[in-house]
């Protein structure tokens, strides 16, 4: 009896919540269809006109749907706030008046962005070249008949008129033979010219083209259209030369029996004489026989020699030995000459003018030497004497 009763009891708790559910069920439900839903509104955000190179701050609003009986402190400017950069300017920020609910503040920074100047390149050294665009291509064109070119006028020929008598060439220059010769003022055509104009090339001679040098000719016509010859004939090679044939030297005549030898001495005399010591030798010995023919040229005057020896030599200090000491004989020590300093000369024939009577200041002299005779075998010596500085002469003749 008491497990139905507590079954019993189980299954009316069950029915009772069953109840209640279903009851807030249809309380929510008639609720539901009794309340209208509200969706608040928002104003709209204004909307700005971007300012170049400035910040622009948006005009605080309220929002009253969510803050309802919240009003601002201050009235907020009328227009977006114009940050300028550097300018130290305070942002407006709404809020409530003492102890009112929290409101939600957003600050609203619109930043415009300056576009970049258009950089125009700038001529220079090393400016970059700028791309031209693509030049469309052309169609097809069609091609008009040609004008046709007038004739010109032929130019008349250059001639040449030989001013004189002229060679003509086989090509231009000297070293080609020669062809002919053409008289004066002989006229020809010319049909090319060398490379520096100073030949032309003509025609005909003979049947051929020749070349005649433009410094024998005058030019007539328009030169500028004579053509340059490119293929020149060759130069012809020179001919050989031949090796000169050694001239043998010739060999030393003399037009007189003897001749002077080295130069002419003169030593102080100390007396107002014209004196001559003379060597006639063969280059070996003294000669004998011959003579000396003196003249003194201001008096017109003539004197001849003694004849000259061959025994000996004659021998004349000119120089004492630098031991001061005397020579005792002169034909002994001069031919060996074994003293230092000591110096002589020889001769085999002699003649001062105190024979004649006469000084010797009273040249010039001429010394010429002569066979018996008195024919002359030399060139006449001249002497030139001065009576202040008195001199003696030595001459050696030679045959």
């Amino acid at each position: 009896m008491m497990r139905r009763c507590t079954f019993w009891a189980l299954i009316g708790v069950l029915l009772v919540l069953s109840v209640g559910a279903v009851s807030c069920s249809a309380t929510q439900l008639l609720a539901g269809q009794s309340l209208a839903t509200v969706t608040p509104t928002r104003t709209p955000r204004p909307t700005w006109t971007p300012v170049p190179g400035r910040a622009l701050v948006a005009t605080p609003t309220l929002d009253t749907t969510r803050f309802p009986g919240v009003v601002l402190p201050t009235a907020p400017p009328a227009t977006p706030l114009v940050l300028i950069p550097g300018a130290g300017q305070t942002i407006f920020l709404p809020q409530p008046p003492g102890g009112g609910p929290a409101v939600q503040t957003v600050v609203v920074i619109i930043v415009t962005a300056t576009p970049a100047p258009t950089v125009t390149p700038t001529p220079g050294r090393f400016a970059t070249a700028i791309k031209p665009a693509p030049t469309p291509l052309p169609g097809p064109t069609l091609t008009p008949a040609p004008t046709p070119l007038p004739t010109s006028t032929p130019l008349p020929p250059v001639k040449i008129i030989t001013k004189e008598p002229a060679n003509v060439r086989q090509g231009p220059g000297v070293a080609y033979p020669v062809v002919t010769k053409l008289e004066a003022e002989i006229e020809v055509t010319v049909v090319g010219r060398n490379q520096a104009g100073d030949w032309w090339k003509i025609c005909c001679v003979n049947g051929a083209d020749v070349w005649i040098s433009d410094a024998l000719v005058r030019v007539e016509g328009p030169l500028w259209a004579v053509a340059e010859v490119i293929n020149l004939p060759p130069t012809p090679a020179p001919p050989p030369t031949t090796a000169p044939t050694a001239t043998p030297a010739p060999t030393a005549t003399y037009a007189w029996t003897f001749r002077v030898e080295g130069t002419p001495e003169e030593y102080h005399l100390g007396q107002d004489l014209f004196r001559v010591d003379a060597v006639i030798y063969n280059g070996t010995v003294p000669l004998w026989g011959y003579r000396l023919r003196i003249r003194n040229v201001a008096l017109g005057q003539e004197w001849l020699s003694d004849e000259s020896q061959s025994a000996g030599w004659d021998w004349t200090i000119v120089q004492w030995p630098d031991d001061g000491q005397v020579v005792g004989n002169a034909g002994v020590e001069c031919p060996s000459a074994t003293r230092k300093g000591l110096r002589c000369v020889k001769s085999n024939l002699k003649w001062d003018s105190n024979k004649a009577n006469l000084p010797g200041g009273t040249g010039p002299w001429e010394v010429t030497v002569v066979d018996r005779a008195g024919n002359p075998l030399s060139a006449a010596v001249r002497f030139v004497t001065n009576p202040n500085n008195s001199k003696w002469y030595y001459v050696v003749f030679r045959r």
